[in-house]
């Protein structure tokens, strides 16, 4: 079958695609975000932690200094009720030092209730404050009244230690509120220590959803594609140029992708252009000598598991040459001379079917594979088609050029070993039809072609024989009859003795 001319222009099957992603700042948004989690998380941490230590540190200072100031009016109220038994015993004793303790307790519970308990505190401070004045008060020792004290009032004391033991069981009532107070705290740092648990485990399943997330879309984004990749480059190493990867995103591997399939076309153009050139003339665009062998080697050797019909497809060949072309590009050049080959090759073209290959084999040599119908020939016809089309004249620029042409045809036998064969035998007939008077058809005779070729190993024998001193003369001579004189001598070769 005749092949079209039609050659790719390299790179033109794919366009450039606007990008509408961008893998670069898509990442780059993933790892800020990542990084911003990260820091988030670490402030979390650093601070719930340093809330927690804080509180709790707070709380602790708060009770130690709630302690120190409870045992330090403890010990004042115990030196002053001791003090205060002794006035009840002793009139005389020392008046100012007993006002000198009021004062330094009446300090010492301001600065508890105002600096050091909690507010709910306050209240149980201000009764233990108030319980203590009214039992001194209830005796006589409470501010000025300790001055009007006269004589030995004894019996007061014990009345006087029970009021103090009240005191002493309010404030340490007090104590209790702090403790409560403290065990509050620790309360709400335990509340902070759940907070930040819980922040840290909603920020680490953040993390993992967010890890999962990434890792499936680099699968799918990046090493899926990466793999596609490497797989269409396995592909066109292996011969496989129509391969093409998809383009699932536009963004920069979409890019490359594209850049990929690009790369492939151009690739599987040049390869049809480079397998254009090898199998096709560069004049007439007509299948050249590679061309017409593996057409015709195709028919001797089919494909295993193809077509069988193809091992039993008949085909004639063809052998063309224009007679005295030689004379045509010496009087006109060589460009007019391809001119006229061009047309001739159009010529021949239109006298044959879509089914049968016109090749160029060189110069001004031509042939045809002819597929041949069942019980009859049709390389005779074509030949005729190809006379008759000769005989109009052919037109280069302004010359009027009249050809002829031998064609020798050769059918498929039995006993054809090769496609080799099968050309040899067309372009025997050829020269048969050439030596036959030209503008001929001659079909392959076998009977000739064993004749000529004894001849020619005759001849070539002949030729080795006379270098190697084969060869000598025999005379015989040629004498009258009537007069019985020798009148010439007749030689002859015959083989020399080889003894």
């Amino acid at each position: 079958m005749q092949s079209a001319d039609r050659r790719p222009v390299p790179g033109a099957a794919f366009t450039r695609t606007p990008r509408t992603w961008s893998l670069r700042r898509e990442w780059s948004r993933a790892f800020i975000l990542m990084l911003i989690a990260l820091l988030v998380g670490a402030a979390v941490t650093i601070v719930g932690v340093r809330g927690v230590v804080g509180h709790v540190q707070a709380a602790d200072s708060r009770l130690l200094l709630e302690a120190e100031r409870i045992e330090s009016l403890r010990t004042a109220l115990d030196d002053h009720e001791q003090l205060g038994h002794r006035l009840l015993s002793d009139p005389a004793a020392d008046h100012a030092a007993f006002m000198a303790q009021q004062h330094e307790i009446s300090a010492l519970f301001d600065a508890a209730a105002t600096d050091l308990l909690p507010a709910e505190s306050r209240p149980a401070v201000g009764d233990v404050r108030q319980a203590w004045q009214e039992s001194l008060a209830s005796h006589g020792l409470w501010s000025v009244q300790v001055d009007g004290t006269h004589g030995t009032r004894a019996a007061e004391s014990p009345g006087f230690a029970a009021d103090s033991a009240r005191v002493r069981t309010l404030l340490a009532g007090v104590q209790r509120s702090s403790l409560a107070a403290m065990d509050k705290a620790l309360a709400y740092t335990a509340d902070l220590e759940l907070i930040l648990v819980a922040a840290r485990t909603g920020l680490f399943a953040i993390a993992v959803a967010a890890t999962f997330y990434f890792r499936r879309r680099m699968v799918k984004d990046l090493l899926r594609p990466v793999a596609s990749l490497r797989h269409g480059a396995l592909k066109l190493q292996a011969g496989q140029y129509t391969h093409r990867i998809s383009v699932h995103r536009r963004d920069e591997l979409g890019e490359l992708a594209e850049a990929f399939n690009a790369m492939a076309a151009a690739v599987h153009d040049s390869h049809l252009e480079l397998t254009h050139r090898a199998t096709h003339d560069s004049l007439t665009g007509l299948p050249n000598r590679a061309a017409l062998m593996e057409r015709l080697t195709a028919s001797f050797d089919p494909e295993p598991g193809g077509d069988k019909g193809n091992g039993a497809r008949l085909e004639g060949l063809l052998f063309i040459d224009v007679d005295d072309f030689k004379g045509v590009n010496d009087s006109l050049g060589h460009e007019r001379g391809d001119a006229l080959l061009i047309q001739l090759a159009a010529r021949l073209q239109a006298c044959v079917r879509a089914e049968d290959l016109v090749a160029r084999l060189g110069g001004d040599e031509f042939a045809i594979v002819v597929m041949e119908d069942d019980g009859h020939s049709v390389t005779g016809d074509v030949a005729e088609r190809i006379h008759e089309a000769l005989r109009a004249p052919f037109f280069v620029a302004d010359d009027r050029l009249t050809l002829t042409a031998s064609l020798g045809a050769a059918q498929r036998r039995q006993d054809t070993p090769d496609a080799a064969e099968l050309l040899r035998q067309a372009d025997f007939a050829m020269y048969m039809a050439k030596h036959g008077g030209k503008a001929r058809y001659q079909l392959f005779d076998p009977r000739g072609h064993d004749h000529t070729a004894y001849r020619a190993a005759q001849k070539s024998d002949l030729a080795t024989a006379v270098a190697a001193r084969q060869l000598r003369l025999e005379y015989q001579p040629v004498a009258d009859l009537l007069t019985g004189e020798t009148v010439g001598l007749e030689a002859s070769p015959t083989g020399s003795d080889t003894r």
